[in-house]
């Protein structure tokens, strides 16, 4: 379905499943369109494309960007192609928003921040656990000082799909393809969910990661290929008002399928996430508990998330903030603090030891 008059025309560029995502919040949204879905994939794009019930499919970046009816555009692509994208769509004038994490390296996200500055445009970067009505209320609590001074931030993003040696050597896996390993992929989430919930940034690590199968079977062909990217990562931090926080990330946890969890622990109580329900929220503090205890507690209507709207709740805030000439929240500023911590971990697992946060 083409575009009415007055609506926002949202180019896709890529054809995996967070495309899917990025479509349909974009479909949803009562002020914008996806037009189109590029993927130098054709047929790929084809697909997404009819599935989804977008008009056009094309093959070529640049052929997307000269489309006057492509108001923004949606980077759902492999890391390596973030930052070309991204300068190349600022430069003609378009908002963008990317996924994570926002670049290859510190070097690259610095120069997409930089063209993002020059265009003055909307940019968003895809933090997508903010938006669950646990997170959003937790960060609520936290505003209104329930916790009172924040001691401990310690938080997890686990998934056991890599356990499995036959799993071959996808691009996930590759160093010039994704810059980092899980580090990038889901470290930057509870990274980010961390600092966003709490209110408090990181202004220091120290880490570890390892790599646990170093080969794995080539994809479309025999033999293996060496894995040079993380599967796990392992974080000790310092939040800027002094709180202690661990924050890890595997993709070799057998658990309930994905598993992530985040618990601010202050003087006057303590709050726990867990995302196997997204809904919810336990805490001790005040009101809501007793000494000792934790409760579930009731998650009041406004800060409430459709149970996978959160998903796509990203994208919508980026369409609004387009509507109403704002910049939205995460933006290129955040994903650049985020890749500035991904950086400190690579060097401290380098240099074995504590690194300041640039910045």
């Amino acid at each position: 379905m083409a575009k009415k008059m007055g609506e926002i025309g949202i180019g896709i560029i890529g054809s995996g499943n967070w495309a899917g995502h990025f479509i349909a919040a974009s479909q949803r949204h009562s002020r914008a369109r996806a037009v189109a879905v590029c993927n130098p994939n054709i047929a790929s794009a084809r697909l997404m494309a009819d599935k989804h019930g977008v008009t056009d499919a094309v093959g070529d970046v640049e052929e997307m960007l000269a489309r006057t009816e492509v108001d923004a555009v949606a980077i759902v692509t492999p890391n390596d192609s973030h930052e070309e994208i991204a300068i190349a769509a600022l430069a003609a004038g378009k908002h963008v928003i990317c996924e994570k994490p926002m670049a290859m390296n510190l070097e690259e996200a610095r120069r997409m921040k930089a063209a993002a500055d020059t265009a003055g445009v909307v940019t968003g970067i895809n933090f997508t656990w903010r938006h669950s009505s646990a997170a959003v209320y937790a960060r609520h609590l936290v505003s209104q000082g329930e916790l009172g001074r924040i001691f401990h931030i310690n938080g997890c993003f686990h998934q056991g799909w890599l356990i499995n040696p036959d799993v071959p050597l996808i691009w996930r896996l590759r160093k010039d393809k994704t810059g980092s390993g899980c580090l990038g992929d889901i470290g930057a989430h509870i990274i980010d969910l961390s600092e966003w919930v709490s209110g408090e940034r990181i202004t220091s690590v120290v880490a570890d990661m390892t790599t646990f199968i170093e080969e794995r079977p080539l994809q479309g062909g025999s033999g293996t290929g060496p894995v040079d990217v993380d599967d796990a990562a392992s974080l000790m931090v310092r939040f800027g008002n002094g709180a202690m926080g661990s924050l890890t990330s595997s993709r070799y946890v057998i658990s309930e399928g994905m598993d992530q969890r985040l618990e601010i622990y202050g003087e006057k109580g303590a709050i726990l996430m867990d995302f196997h329900n997204p809904d919810s929220l336990k805490a001790s503090i005040g009101r809501f508990a007793g000494e000792n205890q934790m409760l579930s507690i009731p998650i009041p209507a406004r800060f409430k998330q459709t149970p996978t709207g959160y998903l796509q709740r990203n994208v919508k805030n980026f369409i609004d903030a387009i509507v109403a000439g704002e910049q939205m929240s995460p933006s290129f500023a955040d994903g650049l603090h985020n890749q500035e911590i991904l950086e400190a971990v690579e060097t401290s697992v380098s240099e074995r030891s504590w690194v300041d946060i640039a910045g």
